[in-house]
């Protein structure tokens, strides 16, 4: 069984699904930082150097191990990844 099969499988069950779609916007965060590093061919160290913040901060951050950061240290993230920080409440999809 691969990844997407055994995720499928798990969303069936209503518990799982409401805790994944609340863990959801941290992963999508997570996910676009280590994205925007990888395009940008950086290394966690270069963009902690970069961002003013240790190495150890930016691999708990891509981790997800110490929960979400603070605003502040988004903010020099993204500046370090030459990147915009967007932060927007959405209405939730009903039905």
């Amino acid at each position: 069984m691969n990844y997407k099969t055994h995720r499928k499988e798990l969303l069936k069950d209503k518990a799982v699904k409401e805790e994944y779609e609340k863990l959801l916007p941290e992963y999508e965060l997570i996910k676009s930082i280590i994205d925007q590093r990888l395009k940008k061919k950086m290394s966690q160290k270069e963009i902690a150097v970069k961002a003013g913040v240790p190495q150890s901060t930016i691999a708990r951050i891509e981790n997800l191990s110490h929960g979400l950061p603070k605003l502040t240290t988004l903010k020099k993230i993204a500046d370090a990844l030459d990147s915009r920080l967007i932060i927007k409440l959405q209405a939730k999809k009903t039905g």
